[in-house]
């Protein structure tokens, strides 16, 4: 019976893809198909690899609990993303900018790009073994906006490719510093940042020319997605069990990476480790998403007490920085401790810091199953919300390059601890700044008329 919810879960989605396809009204850069990529991968995938592992741990009621939950929530998600309500919401924003200056870009870009390479160049140095002390608090601070170079690439690719104004090499800039950038981040081992490079030139690319791409462009963009995403993984794997972390090594290891490890990294097949693991800490399924929502499911609130949406106020904690509020609090990182420490299978203490529970697993710490109907119906408003804002205004070059960096994020809201990290990680502070930095500059460059 616990498998059941888990293939309703999967028709659904395949149907609604299909359907999509079958009207050629597919849209791949509309956000509920990563979410959807997210959901599918921890409470579909994840669901039936784990299954096993899952009923020897958790049991069968909870397992079932959790799989018949994934499904309502689906179907309550996709109610409220289809019910026209972000079509009206979306109606009365007030528009972007009708022009797009060369001006505010020649201001902005090259400090973006500046600041961009610096902050990376931190984070290269943390990589190596520096120590961050070494760099006062608030060089530290201004430092912390590494994302800043992928933003600056997208804005040149949107410029570059204007039909009216078509400009190759502004184009060709942009593609190089979101190669850069993806590159970079594949070999810190970090698979969000290297798959915003592919998911956001792709966008970039296609959008000022008001057209999408292909089934097979699509199915070799998945590919290549995958690719950088599980080579950042067992990257960073390789690297924790003390091999030499070099860019000479990292480039062997890239060169000899075997494409079928996107199976381990989907979840799909065990890598070599675990094939021949003999210890329960090898065994264990607790720490990936879907075994981080079992054990919130399992242990709040009889072992622990909800959270009641405490770390949300971190979207706005996150940036008073803490050379201001010394001792500020991680908000919501108390209950999320507590949970773990009552209800794993091992023994955590509180400076476990532990895996992402994805979007269900963090509704369960908010608040239940009425928190888990509250999220899924919010999230879906907002990510609809804005891609009809973006279709309303999709010939606009504004809308073009704040849709290309904003759309991504709907992968981020279900793999993560709470589906607001996609704000307060990186979009409110690196993402959001220069938008909003170029609507004022050429709402105000606009004519009268």
């Amino acid at each position: 019976m616990d498998r059941s919810y888990v293939f309703a879960s999967a028709a659904v989605i395949v149907t609604l893809a299909a359907a999509r396809i079958f009207r050629r009204d597919f849209d791949p850069f509309a956000p509920i198909w990563l979410f959807l990529t997210g959901f599918a991968h921890v409470y579909i995938l994840q669901a039936l690899s784990f299954r096993d592992w899952a009923l020897s741990v958790r049991g069968i009621d909870v397992v079932t609990a959790a799989n018949a939950r994934a499904f309502w929530a689906l179907l309550l998600f996709l109610a409220v993303y289809y019910s026209g309500v972000g079509r009206t919401i979306a109606r009365s924003i007030p528009r972007p900018p009708r022009t797009w200056a060369d001006a505010p870009l020649v201001l902005i870009t090259p400090i973006m790009v500046a600041w961009g390479l610096a902050s990376m160049a931190l984070v290269l140095q943390r990589f190596g073994g520096a120590d961050p002390t070494e760099v006062g608090a608030w060089t530290r601070l201004m430092l912390q906006f590494p994302t800043m170079q992928l933003v600056a690439g997208v804005l040149l690719i949107v410029t570059g490719r204007q039909p009216h104004r078509p400009r190759p090499a502004i184009t060709a800039a942009g593609l190089a510093l979101t190669l850069l950038y993806t590159l970079v981040w594949m070999y810190l081992g970090k698979r969000s940042h290297s798959l915003f490079g592919v998911l956001t030139a792709l966008c970039a690319w296609y959008v000022p020319r008001f057209k999408r791409p292909s089934l097979a462009t699509l199915a070799v963009a998945a590919f290549v997605g995958c690719l950088v995403v599980a080579l950042s993984i067992s990257w960073r794997i390789h690297k924790n069990r003390g091999n030499d972390a070099s860019v000479d090594s990292f480039i062997a290891f890239a060169s000899g990476f075997d494409p079928t490890e996107i199976l381990v990294s989907l979840s799909v097949e065990d890598d070599e480790q675990r094939k021949h693991a003999q210890t329960r800490e090898m065994l264990t399924r607790e720490t990936t998403e879907y075994g981080g929502y079992l054990l919130m499911l399992d242990t709040v609130p009889h072992k622990s007490p909800h959270d009641y949406g405490s770390s949300y106020i971190r979207v706005v904690s996150t940036y008073i920085p803490r050379v201001i509020w010394n001792e500020k609090p991680l908000f919501g990182r108390e209950r999320w401790t507590a949970a773990w420490i009552a209800g794993s299978e091992f023994r955590r203490d509180e400076e476990f810091t532990g895996p992402a529970i994805g979007i269900l697993g963090a509704a369960q710490l908010n608040g239940g199953a009425i928190a888990t109907a509250l999220v899924m119906a919010v999230v879906a408003l907002v990510i609809r919300t804005g891609y009809d804002y973006f279709r309303y205004h999709a010939h606009l070059p504004w809308a073009q390059a704040w849709w290309a960096s904003t759309y991504f994020n709907a992968w981020l809201m279900t793999v993560n601890d709470d589906p607001a990290v996609w704000f307060y990680y990186l979009y409110g502070h690196m993402i959001l700044p220069p938008l909003i930095l170029l609507w004022i500059l050429n709402r105000l460059g606009e004519s009268p008329s």
